[in-house]
């Protein structure tokens, strides 16, 4: 006999209704695509959850996290309100992985079990690791699905580019977002662009096998739209074809294809990248920014025209620095950034010297600051390489080893300085923008407000005036956060409620991770002040070029942990109508906590501390031995690691970088050799948890008797300075190191 509802839960199940159905209905955004829409903004205009006075508050919490199999590069995708075949309407988080993972959450199931499964998930193309072996700019050596998909929200249709590890080609798949299975809507389709010839009339060939699918795509017209690159580090082609740049359309209603184009047509490369940002949808126009090439399109602004005559794409603007040739020459992307479209009709973007530019959007000729004799740097010095900024200090000297001469040697020399004029000598010279730039239009009564952290400087806010076209050269504000000396900087979307309650949300690196995984932040800055309102690591590793995402009061982080984490206020935080609040007092008696999952304890929780960073393919290497107890009081356990640094090595670990490295080895890092090698340890303990220490940090730790010494346990993972060089928290006191002074310890009066 079936048991009858309790008559208690019958009222609470009635106000419940009662509540959700009083309660006025907030506007809510779907992220249709990254940065939010075709002109690239990076913003969402409709939160009202979410203001700078709640965050610094109450701060956020973790409310969920879910497993995925593989990294993610790719920024997560939110579309409301889908019909599910098998679970009805749901909101949907949508996750597309490296290993080709394709993943609908239900952006509401807020269980905190991480393996809860998605309500439909499907691996769309084999996956593998990349045969042959590629460089060390892709540590996982795996590439599926690398630029962020697009949703046809009218259709409920995702379109998606993913990689077949066995065959080496691209697939464009359009999954239906409504079946149980996310199955294609569509025969997928490979990328196998035809039509399209060199100036000296012979065809040209689309060579997956040297190719990557970086910058996310655009729908545009009823057109989807890829933009394509190397494959990795500028490798050309096995036959010794150069890689090229291509931008290829397909019809969205049948897959067919629509159009072709390469930059890279008269003389190669001129790739596509643009840290990841999108190709921009300006109207009838398609703007992107290229990488280096010796053509009359490599280092470029480029503007495309669709027309109906084959192969379906007309050149209608194009813009090079001066000094394209010199950027070509020392790998110093100007399309390492990406562009962003800003009303009534400009193009803004810079690469690796940390200058904007500029530009028409129609004509892409600069309508600020261009090059002239006395000044032939053309375009707007935003950003400076912020730790190597001294000019009383000694000139930083060549790195005559690299396979970029001219680029900076600003390892030998701690504080040595570049000046702006060296920026294009080299990547390591200058800071760096990676992607592209965060718009909120709305910031202002005379204009809105443009954001980047590029590598190496500070998070800065430039003050952009509409009526004048005119975007300031100076910030108008800089926050005192600065991203680490390194080769990304951070990554960036924007939430507010029109013109109100700006918060600028930014994903960044807690080391260098161009040639290694390292774990990252997410913080959250007023965006009128910059401000940090709240910051989260948890030791999840940073996903390079992957922006958060924002919409009703979430903000989505993705890792290259194998998970992505969804964080929102506290629930006591949130808002509540008087209605709400009253059901919520009134059932509260009769409700029952969901038990917390179990945290793992011991030789487990170090093992999953080391997941977490990697493994063996993130930055702290092989284990030494397995975990072990510390054999002491308070139950703790340990496991040590020997890692290799490459790049800026005192950003990541507190190690002194090797200032002699050895020549060039074919494959891996033309500038740092075989990298820096350093010890580092995992410890926890019932009370601190699980953090890791590293270099000379931990040798002045385990001197001091380490978990046995006055300053006992660490409580925070090891973390860069805000000046440079690194820090580490523990019970008993601060570790802080630099290059310059080495290790030193300040232990708590209470522990002395």
């Amino acid at each position: 006999m079936a048991q009858r509802p309790r008559p208690t839960r019958c009222l609470a199940a009635l106000l419940v209704v009662a509540a959700f159905g009083c309660a006025r209905a907030e506007p809510v955004a779907d992220v249709l695509t990254e940065h939010n829409d075709s002109a690239r903004s990076g913003t969402v205009l409709t939160e009202t959850v979410l203001t700078p006075a709640r965050v610094e508050a109450d701060g956020l919490v973790r409310r969920y996290e879910r497993d995925v199999n593989g990294g993610i590069v790719a920024q997560p995708l939110i579309l409301h309100d889908v019909p599910t075949a098998a679970h009805g309407r749901r909101n949907l988080l949508l996750v597309a992985t490296e290993t080709n993972w394709v993943y609908a959450f239900d952006l509401d199931d807020d269980r905190d079990d991480p393996a809860t499964p998605a309500l439909a998930a499907r691996q769309l193309e084999p996956s593998g690791p990349v045969e042959p072996s590629i460089c060390g700019e892709t540590p996982s050596q795996r590439v599926g699905i690398t630029g962020t998909p697009v949703i046809d929200a009218a259709t409920r249709t995702l379109y998606a580019v993913a990689r077949n590890a066995a065959d080496h080609q691209y697939y464009l798949h359009a999954v239906d977002l409504t079946t149980a299975t996310l199955r294609d809507r569509l025969p997928p389709v490979r990328i196998a662009p035809t039509g399209l010839r060199s100036p000296a009339g012979e065809p040209l060939a689309f060579h997956a096998e040297c190719q990557r699918n970086r910058p996310a795509l655009l729908l545009s017209s009823g057109v989807v739209y890829a933009g394509f690159g190397s494959l990795a580090c500028d490798r050309d082609c096995p036959d010794g074809s150069p890689y090229r740049g291509w931008v290829v359309g397909y019809r969205a209603t049948d897959l067919a294809q629509a159009a072709a184009f390469s930059p890279g047509a008269d003389a190669g490369h001129a790739g596509i990248w643009q840290g990841g940002s999108g190709l921009v949808g300006a109207g009838d126009r398609i703007v992107f920014m290229t990488g280096n090439g010796p053509g009359a399109l490599g280092d470029a602004f480029v503007a495309l025209e669709p027309s109906r005559a084959p192969p379906g794409l007309t050149l209608a603007a194009a813009h090079q620095p001066p000094n394209h040739a010199t950027l070509d020459r020392t790998d110093c992307d100007l399309g390492s950034g990406g562009p962003v479209w800003l009303p009534p009709g400009l193009i803004v973007g810079g690469g690796k010297e940390g200058r904007y530019e500029v530009l028409d959007a129609r004509t892409l000729a600069p309508v600020e600051a261009p090059a002239t004799p006395a000044h032939p740097a053309e375009g707007v010095q935003a950003f400076v390489n912020a730790y190597h900024a001294d000019p009383s200090a000694p000139a930083c000297a060549q790195q005559t080893r690299s396979a970029f001469p001219t680029n900076c040697d600003t390892a030998a020399v701690p504080g040595c300085y570049v000046a702006p004029s060296r920026y294009g000598d080299g990547e390591d010279c200058g800071p760096n923008i990676n992607g592209a730039p965060v718009f909120w239009s709305l910031a202002g009564p005379d204009g809105g407000l443009l954001y980047q952290m590029p590598a190496r400087d500070d998070l800065k806010a430039f003050r952009y005036h509409p009526a004048a076209r005119h975007l300031d050269e100076t910030p108008a504000v800089t926050s005192s956060v600065r991203a680490v000396e390194g080769m990304s900087g951070g990554f960036s979307s924007l939430s507010a409620n029109g013109d109100r309650d700006g918060i600028l949300w930014v994903s960044y690196p807690l080391g260098d991770p161009q040639w290694q995984n390292v774990p990252g932040r997410l913080a959250a800055f007023d965006a009128r002040t910059l401000r940090e309102l709240w910051h989260d690591d948890g030791g999840d590793l940073f996903a390079k070029f992957t922006p958060p995402t924002v919409s009703g009061g979430f903000v989505v982080r993705a890792t290259l942990s194998g998970k992505v984490v969804v964080y929102g206020l506290p629930p006591q935080a949130m808002p509540r109508s008087p209605v709400r609040r009253l059901v919520e007092r009134l059932i509260r008696p009769f409700q029952v906590p969901p038990a917390p999952a179990p945290a793992p304890q011991g030789r487990a929780a170090v093992d999953q501390k080391y997941r977490l960073a990697g493994g063996e393919s993130g930055f702290l290497g092989r284990p030494v031995f397995d975990a072990r107890p510390v054999q002491d009081a308070t139950g703790g356990w340990y496991r040590d690691f020997r890692g290799i640094a490459i790049g800026s090595v005192a950003s990541t670990v507190a190690v002194r970088p090797g200032v002699s490295p050895p020549a060039p080895v074919p494959g891996r890092h033309p500038w740092r050799g075989l990298g820096t090698p350093f010890d580092a340890s995992i410890y926890w303990s019932p009370a601190s948890g699980a953090h890791l220490v590293t270099g000379e940090i931990r040798e002045a730790w385990l001197a001091q008797g380490g978990t046995s010494g006055p300053l006992g346990y660490p409580i925070a993972d090891e973390a860069p300075a805000p000046e440079g060089g690194r820090s580490c928290r523990f019970t008993g006191g601060t570790i802080a190191w630099s290059v310059r002074s080495g290790a030193a310890v300040r232990t708590n009066a209470k522990s002395k």
